[in-house]
Parts: structure tokens; sequence; C-alpha cells
């Protein structure tokens, strides 16, 4: 009897996987809003818009609407900066710690999305008594270019805003690439379906 429910199960299953494969898309999962120009895509929080960015090197900028001091900034950064996320992170940081504005939090390699990036925690003093908190992102693209992220808001906003910079960053891909959201959605679904047999 085991064996008849499994022969009916696992019919039913491919057509179940093969029509989600056609069904589901990063549309269907979608949070906000996308940017897609000058090569690149991310989205970003339905209360945030596109702004312009007078940043050097900047290819996309987003902010919020209630408060254009947390914002977004891409920056494809340049080649004499070298080839390397460590080694262009260390050059930006030679000008950063000239500033007596600027306070070091932390600095650390991880993952995201299968790609390594090299995270860049800092605050900055500003003028007015205030402390602004960065977080650069760091990341080498399947195109060979380095590019960096910058999320920037005050202090007492950043715990609030993180999902801001997590949706940001986790979507962020070239817009002629593959993002690898959609992958992973098909992999958990193989996963759970791989679980289900190995019972």
């Amino acid at each position: 009897m085991k064996f008849n429910k499994t022969l009916i199960l696992i019919p039913l299953l491919i057509i179940m996987v093969v029509s989600l494969s056609g069904c589901i898309t990063n549309d269907l999962f979608k949070q906000g809003e996308t940017f897609e120009s000058n090569g690149i895509t991310f989205q970003y929080p339905d209360t945030w818009q596109v702004v312009n960015s007078i940043a050097e090197g900047s290819i996309g900028a987003v902010a919020s609407s209630e408060n254009p001091e947390i914002s977004a900034v891409v920056q494809q950064v340049p080649s004499e900066y070298g080839s390397d996320i460590q080694e262009a992170c260390s050059k930006n940081n030679v000008n950063l710690v000239k500033s007596p504005n600027y306070v070091n939090i932390q600095e650390a390699k991880t993952t995201v999305n299968g790609r390594t990036v090299l995270i860049h925690r800092y605050l900055v003093n500003e003028a007015d008594g205030r402390q602004k908190e960065h977080v650069a992102t760091w990341m080498k693209m399947d195109d060979g270019k380095m590019y960096v992220i910058l999320f920037s808001t005050p202090l007492e906003s950043y715990e609030a805003q993180r999902s801001s910079y997590d949706l940001i960053v986790g979507t962020f891909s070239l817009k002629n690439g593959t993002s690898n959201n959609g992958n992973s959605i098909f992999s958990e679904l193989n996963n759970r379906i791989n679980m289900f047999f190995s019972k």
C-alpha cells in the first residue's frame, strides 16, 4: 500500500515542481520597488524613492521619502583602487581615517547570495553634533568590476533601517546577469522534496 502511495506522490510532485517552475518568479516574492538602471538592479522599500547622487562613480541611489538622510548609493569602484575588494576598501579607508570625525566600528568579510563581500561599518560625527552610521558593502561582480553600496542613516535610526539595507544588498545584481534569489527558492523546494523522500 505504501508503495502505491509513493507511485502516486512522485508524479504529483513532479507535476507540481514543473508547474511552479513556470509560475514562481522573483516578482512573486518581490518586496518594495525595483531599481533598474545603468546595468544594475536591486529592490528597495516602497517608502523610498530614486534620487540623484553626485558621488563620484555613482550609478544608482535611493533614499527614504520620510527622511532623506536615510539613503543607499551604489558606486562603481574606480579601477585604480585595484582588483580586490580588500585592497579597494583599504585604499578608500586611507582618506576616511584622515578625518577627525571618522569612527571605525567594524570591517568583516561575509557572504551574500554566494558572493564574498566586505562590509565596513563606521560613524561620522556631523558638524551639528549628530552621528551618522555608514555601512559600505564592497563586492566584485561577474562582470569583473567592483561595486560598493553605501548605506547611510542617522545613528538612532540604524536598527530600524537594517531591513532596508538587507533588502537592497540582498537583491543587488547586474541587470543582464542572473540573480540568485529565484534559484534559492528552487533550491529550498528541491531540499524539501528530497527530505520528504528520504523519510
